[in-house]
This record gives C-alpha cells, structure tokens and sequence, in this order.
C-alpha cells in the first residue's frame, strides 16, 4: 500500500507540475503576445488620426486660414507618422511603443508600402505648397471709364496638384485599414492560439484536483477498512483464544466430548480438534483396554485361586465371564478326552440371570455349532440365532437371544474347549477382542503346562501397552507447549498490528492538521491578492509553527547574478522577520549545484551533508543550525527560490509529511509571486489608459466612443465640456436622449447605426443644427466603426469640431461676392 500511494503522489506531482508549466506558459505567452502587438494594435489608428488631422489643417491653410503653420502643423505630422512607421518597420522604439523584429514578412512589406505611400504624400503636399495660385488680373475699364470684365483664369496646376495629394492621402488611409486588418488577424490567431491552451489547462486543473481527491478519498477509505478489518480480527482472534482457553480447561479435566467452534482458516482450531479427538479415541482404548486387562486380571486371580475344586472353578469361570461380558446366559464345554476314541464337548458349567444353572450335556465333535467351532477352531458369532437352538429362560418366561457369541479355548493352535455366550444386545469388537482372550486365560488354565508362558505374553503385552502410554502423555506435552508458543506469537503480533494502528493513526493526525493548515494559507486575501510581503510573511510563520522548526526563509533565486537573496526569514523564538542576506554561487558552489538541480535537499546533519556542507563555517555554525529542509518554487517553469527550513539546537529527522506540507506551501509562494507579478502589470495597463487618455484629452476637436447598444463609453475634456459635465467618467453609460442635444438624438443614433452596419467611415461631414431658440451652430463629424478582434463591431468612434463661426465667415464672403456681382451687373447696366 505505501509502495501505491508512493506512485500515486509521484503521478500526481508530475501531473501537477506538468500543468503548472502549461498555466506558466500560457499567462507568459498572453503576456508576451500583448506586449507585442499592443503597439501594433494602435500603430494604424493613431497614424490615420494624425495624418486626417494633418489633412484637415492642410485643407484650411490652403483656404487661407493664416494662424496655421505648414512646417509646425502639417510638416511635423507627417514627419513624426513616418517616424512611426520607419521605428515599427526597423524594429525600434518609438513614442507609440517598442515594437519587436516581426518576422511576418505581410506586416513589413505593408510598412515599407505605408512608408513610401507617406513620403509621396508629404510630397504631393510640399508641391502643393509650393504652388501658389495667380495673382488676380487687374481691372481694365474701356474710354468711357467702364469696367470691363475679364473671365477669371482656371488654376488647371493647383487643382491636379490638390488631386494627387488627395489621391496619396486615400491611398494612406486605405494601406493603413490594411494594416489594421492583417494585425487584427494576427491578433486574433494569437489569441485563438492561447484560448486553445486556456481551455486545455481548465480540464487538465480540473482533472488533477478531481484525482486528488479520489486518491485522498481512496487513501483514506482504504486506512478505514484496513482498521475495522484489523479490529474484526482482534476481536475474532479474542473470541478464539477464550474458545481455546476453554476448550483445553475442558480437555485437561477429561471433558472429550467438548466442541470447539471453527473459523475458516483456523489451524489452531483444526489442531486442538484433532487433538481432543485422538485423545478421546486414546481414552476410549485405554477404558476398553483397560476393560480387558482388568476382565483378564480377575479371570487370572480366579484363575490362580488354588483352594478350590475344578467344578467350583468352572463355575467361578463362566459366572464371571457371564457378569463381566453383560451377558444374559453362557456356558463353558470343555473337550473330555478320557476316552481316546470317543472325544466330546462336555459342558461343564452354565450360567444365567444370576443364577447358576444345573444342566449336562454332551456335544460331538463337529456336531451343532459348538462341535462346529470347535472343529474349524474359529468363533462363531450369530446375529439371527435359530429357532429353538436355545433358549434363555428365567421365572417369567423365556426367548431367543439377539446374538450368539462361541469361542474355542485355543491356546497355541491347541483347542481345549468351546466358551457360549448368549445376550439379548449385541457385542463389540473389544469385548468379542475379551472373550477371545478370555477363553485363552481358561484354556491355558486347562494346560498347566503352558500357564507360565501365558502370564509372561500377557506381562509384555502391558508393559508395551504402559510404554505406550507414556509416548501419548510425552506427544500431548509437546502439543501443550506448541499451544503455548502460539498463543505467545499471537500476543506479539496483537502487540505489532497495535503499534503499525498507532503510528498510522499519528500520521493521519498530522496530515490532516498539514492540510488544515494549507487551507488557511489558500484562503488567506494576502495570498490570494498578491500582496507578496504579507503573504510570506504567513507562510513562513505557519510552516514554522506548523513542522516545529527555528526558522523558516523564503529566497529568492536571481537566475542573471547566480545568487540567492532572503526575502523574509522568521525566527520563531522572537517571532521576527528579517531580510537582506545574500548567497552567491561562487562562495557555495555545491550548494547552488543541488538548488539548480531543483533538489528537495532533507537534511538531518548539514555540518557533514555534501550540499550544505560548504555553509558551516560562514552560516551554520554561527547561527547553531543542525538540520536544513530545503524545498525550491518556481516561476513560469524555472526555478524562482527555495523555501529553507532550519533547526537550531539538536538534529530533527525530516518525517515525509514535512517534505509534502512544504512542498504544497512552494505552490502557494509560487501563486503569490505570479499573482504579484499579474498585479504589477495591471497597474502599469492602468497607467498607460491614464496616458492614452491624457491625449486623448488635448486633440483639439471633441472625441467620443460608444458601445453597440449607442451608450457612451468615453470622451475628451472637450466632449465633456460640450456635454455640460465635470469629467468625461460621467458620460458612461448615458444616451444622446441624457445630452443637451436630445431634441436631435433620435437623428444622431440613427446615423451611428448607419456606420456600424455599413462599416463605412463618414469623415468630415458639415451638419446644421437648430436649437429650440432658433439659434443657428454647424459642426464638422467624423465617425468611424470600432471592431475587436474577431472583426466584430463593438461599437462607434466619433469626433466633431464647431465650425459655426467658419459657416459665418463663408455666408458674410458669399453675401459680399453677391453685393459685387451685383454692383458688376449694376455698372454694367449703366455703360
């Protein structure tokens, strides 16, 4: 299982570092892409601006308007747009930006195009200059001192001069549309490049967090079950032992008929039965033995009496068989030899229901069952006897026995008689076993002659029988003392599974306190926000406190210099932060070796390890640091610093939950340094709108911008003047129906649409307005399309100049021009 969960946080780290590069990459290639093509972005619409405004001054200088001046307003405009576009073109900074070598060869050849189409512009327009038109002829008057009207000569230069500057400045606005496109589409395929990664690296995050928690899910559902299954197992190896216990109290006190309950795979269990059970067949043929021995004891002393007569032996003889048998009646035929040619079976004493019977009979040899066994020498032992054959009978009446049992008095394959026994039961083996040797004892008893060696068989048989014994006895000690071996190994791995529970349970407790406390720094705003001093500040004091250590540092590592910087160092016994200590690689060169290795260097004694060895003398030592953990954290996939935790005092031995917690807090720093860095360029953005906006603010006509729904979204000062507001932030938001210009809104957004759908300019468009009070005002409107960059129109970019005071100027020169026209007829009239 550790082996698993080993692979399983291997995977997962990688997985997790693979992502982490693949978000570093993207945001450093939005980043990149941005700073690219911002300048790029705007390069088209400021030279269209500056160039239309040095248009429409060069139209009113060459109305005659005398406060403007070629060189200054003119000149210096197509100077400074060519500037501009020669700075993109070369790859050079320029007052819009600094632009990158592009290796877009379409970009370049539409500046080189843009340059020279500028250049003849500036041309056409210093021709144009130079050129002034004729003097007006003077008036001639006839004799009679009349006027006499000369037809006014057609200025045929100036107008095709005027023709090719403005064919030069359409073909500048239109190079520059080009160019506005082909960066718009570059833009968009950037952008659609990096959306494409953003949506990779969402499912891959998503993935990785999902997986985490299956495995923490896993991992901990898997440690439930391994202890519930562990306390089942105790409590059935309980429950077994006090089953045993019992079993063996039960044994030892002679209990053979004892159960043992069993469990599958119970070896103990199978033993300890198999034990009581041949203990149970060895007592079962220790009675039965024991049965025989006695029976054949006591037939010995009856056997041995010498005090008494033949027939009072006989009788003692089948009395005793009879009784100790639990037969219902016998009787003992023995072979009368007297007469050497008529040999029969006499029966010389019966027995029945306590009684002693008083019957003689004589049998034949080979005659009835009896002369049968006595004949072939074997018992004969009948389960269904005869009708008739005998009957055992009392006072109350008579039957047939259930089983007749006859044996020969054999000794030595010589046959001195037959014994009868007749029962209403049945007879076992062992007492068949008895009979057969009872009939021995009495047949040796028949032939003195062989009653020595008889009793010297039977005296070996016992001794065999006691050495037998003893075996047993000796076999169920040994089992006695393997019982106790078990029982003592099953209290020692009761004990080891006890000790694994308790140090998995104190694992557990640290990881979930590791955990909990990485959660507290996740959540915390400094973290979140980016405000970096704050933030690890937190974090070196959390891991401190958290893994008990004497300090904790966070370093940054400066790649260019090959040094390491501390950017704070909390020391727990003061609970104070410091800064401002260097390592350079020069001074500690294996040191930056394993840092560089992006090692997680886990250090019990630094003074001898060989990557922090070099420390000792100018670090370690005059700080009395024993122990060092080092855990690096990196910056759009380079190594960006290390997290250094050391221990003052005595060696700590760095468990694997250190190394994971800091591990998870380097992730945390890394997300704090970033979301730093995004913070950073934020508020340069901020910085470059306010500038934006500043010139915005002192072009000379007024400027505004509206979104697709035709609400304004931003003005000049000018604008917000004109609107009657203190600042051009009030605009957002509002309609022409919320401007003093309302009576005339529903014609000004219908003309808006009317650019958005066309995407069609409208530039310098002279229009009359008419206020309530009669008063006359003429404004000069240009209005363009506002596209992102998937060409889609987001809304309307207009700006206006109040030429009302021009308007007059040209009515009082047309009334004048119509006084003298009519002053000419007049005079004309009179000659």
């Amino acid at each position: 299982m550790k082996n698993r969960a080993l692979k399983y946080s291997v995977g997962f780290a990688v997985a997790g570092v693979l992502i982490t590069l693949l978000i570093a990459y993207v945001e450093r290639d939005t980043i990149n892409t941005y700073q690219r093509n911002l300048p790029y972005i705007s390069l088209g619409d400021n030279l269209k601006n500056r160039v239309t405004k040095a248009h429409l001054w060069f139209e009113e200088l060459l109305a005659g308007d005398a406060t403007i001046n070629y060189e200054k307003d003119v000149h210096k405009a197509f100077v400074s747009s060519r500037d501009i576009l020669q700075g993109a073109y070369d790859g050079q900074e320029t007052e819009l930006g600094s632009f990158e070598n592009h290796d877009d060869e379409d970009t370049k050849v539409i500046l080189k195009e843009g340059i020279i189409i500028l250049e003849n512009l500036m041309a056409a327009a210093q021709e144009r200059v130079n050129h002034k038109p004729q003097a007006a002829a003077p008036v001639q008057t006839d004799s009679t001192g009349a006027i006499i009207e000369t037809p006014p000569v057609a200025d045929t230069q100036g107008a095709a001069l005027d023709e090719k500057f403005d064919r030069e400045y359409e073909s500048f606005q239109s190079k520059m549309d080009q160019l506005i496109t082909h960066v718009n589409k570059n833009v968009k395929s950037d952008a659609s490049y990096i959306n494409t990664l953003a949506w990779i690296s969402i499912p891959l995050v998503g993935f990785g967090i999902l997986g985490l928690c299956l495995l923490l899910y896993k991992l901990q559902r898997g440690s439930d079950a391994m202890m519930d299954e562990n306390a089942v197992r105790l409590a059935q190896q309980r429950q077994s032992k006090d089953a045993v216990t019992t079993f063996i109290e039960a044994i030892s006190s002679g209990n053979y008929n004892v159960e043992l309950e069993l469990n599958d795979g119970d070896n103990l269990g199978t033993t300890m039965v198999s034990m009581r059970d041949k203990l149970r067949r060895n007592a079962e043929e220790d009675r039965r033995r024991n049965w025989s021995n006695t029976g054949i004891a006591q037939v010995g002393e009856i056997l041995r009496a010498t005090n008494v007569s033949t027939t009072e032996l006989y009788d003692n003889i089948i009395k005793f068989v009879v009784k100790y048998t639990k037969s219902n009646q016998g009787g003992l035929f023995v072979l009368n030899e007297e007469n050497e040619h008529d040999k029969y079976l006499e029966l010389v004493a019966c027995y029945a229901f306590e009684r002693k019977k008083y019957l003689h009979k004589k049998v034949g040899i080979g005659e009835g069952l009896v002369g049968q066994s006595y004949l072939e020498g074997q018992k004969i032992y009948l389960l269904e006897v005869p009708e008739e054959y005998v009957s055992i009978t009392s006072g109350l009446g008579g039957a047939n026995p259930n089983a007749l049992l006859l044996m020969p008095l054999k000794v030595n394959e010589q046959i001195y008689g037959v014994l009868e026994l007749a029962t209403f039961g049945k007879y076992e083996e062992f007492e068949i076993g008895l009979v057969e040797k009872l009939a021995e004892t009495i047949a040796s008893t028949i032939s003195t002659v062989r009653i020595n060696e008889s009793t010297r068989e039977l005296l070996e048989k016992t001794q065999q029988q006691a050495e037998e014994m003893r075996a047993q006895e000796e076999e169920m000690r040994q089992n006695m003392e393997e019982l106790e071996a078990t029982q003592e190994e099953m209290r020692r791995k009761e004990k080891h599974i006890q000790n694994m529970l308790d140090g998995e349970k104190h694992r557990n407790e640290i990881s979930q306190k590791n955990r909990r406390a990485q959660m507290e720094l996740t959540k915390n705003s400094d973290v979140q926000s980016g405000n970096w001093n704050a933030a690890i500040e937190k974090i070196t004091a959390t891991i401190a406190n958290q893994i008990h250590v004497s300090r904790c540092g966070i370093w940054a590592f400066n790649n260019t210099r090959n040094k390491l910087t501390s950017e704070k160092l909390y020391t727990a016994s003061n609970r104070g932060f410091s800064v401002g200590a260097e390592w350079l690689a020069k001074d500690y060169p294996g040191f930056f070796e394993a840092i560089t290795g992006e090692e997680v260097l886990a250090v019990k004694d630094a003074a001898s390890h060989a990557a922090t060895r070099e420390l000792y003398t100018g670090y370690l030592r005059p700080n009395g640091i024993a122990s060092v953990l080092n855990v690096p954290f990196f910056n759009e996939g380079r190594i960006a610093g290390i997290i250094s935790c050391e221990q003052q005092g005595d060696a700590k031995e760095w468990t694997e939950e250190d190394i994971e917690f800091l591990k998870s807090c380097s992730d945390l720093v890394t997300v704090a340094y970033n979301t730093m860095k995004i913070n950073t360029m934020v508020e340069e953005m901020q910085v470059a709108q306010q500038t934006l906006q500043a010139v915005i603010d002192n072009i000379p006509r007024a400027v505004f911008w509206k979104d697709k729904d035709l609400r304004f979204q931003g003005a000049n000062r000018i604008f917000a003047q004109v609107a009657g507001v203190r600042s051009p932030r009030e605009l957002v938001g509002l309609t022409d129906f919320d401007m003093p210009w309302k009576d005339h809104a529903e014609a000004y957004r219908k003309d808006d649409l009317a650019v958005m759908e066309s995407r069609k300019s409208r530039l310098d468009q002279e229009e009359r307005n008419v206020n309530s009070a009669g008063n006359e005002s003429w404004v000069l409107t240009s209005k363009v399309v506002v596209t992102n960059q998937h060409g889609e129109v987001t809304g309307v970019l207009g700006m206006f100049e109040d030429i009302t005071d021009r308007k007059h100027r040209e009515a009082d020169t047309q009334t004048k021009l119509q006084e003298l026209e009519a002053l000419k007829k007049t005079l004309g009239a009179k000659g």
